[in-house]
């Protein structure tokens, strides 16, 4: 089985994989690292600022052979507070957001 290295891209932070993984082929390589940076986007701090997530991945050989990103635009507005103290993480939950909040979004329910 083919070793593929992930190398993490934080804007101008990489963080080099020297260790790989072994997996059958570059479309699995592919799942995994949309399947990474996913769950990495998950890790929104309150009142973060974009950011642009990537995984370069390359073969053994040490060419690249995929380049994943993922832009992550978070929009704060100053007069809408989130009734929620705690880190924002994973999928929002329309019950920890207000009335008013859901009325402005397409979570707000259909008439």
């Amino acid at each position: 089985m083919p070793l593929y290295f992930f190398d993490f891209i934080d804007g101008e932070l990489v963080g080099r994989d020297q260790y790989g993984t072994k997996l059958p082929d570059v479309e699995t390589a592919a799942r995994e690292a949309v399947a990474a940076l996913a769950n990495i986007s998950k890790d929104v701090r309150k009142r973060h600022r974009d950011r642009v997530l990537g995984l370069n991945v390359r073969g053994q050989s040490g060419e690249t052979v995929l380049n994943v990103s993922l832009t992550l635009e978070v929009k704060w507005f100053p007069d809408e507070q989130i009734e929620c103290d705690q880190e924002l993480a994973g999928p929002m939950n329309p019950a920890v957001l207000s009335e008013q909040t859901r009325s402005r979004t397409s979570l707000a329910p259909e008439n």
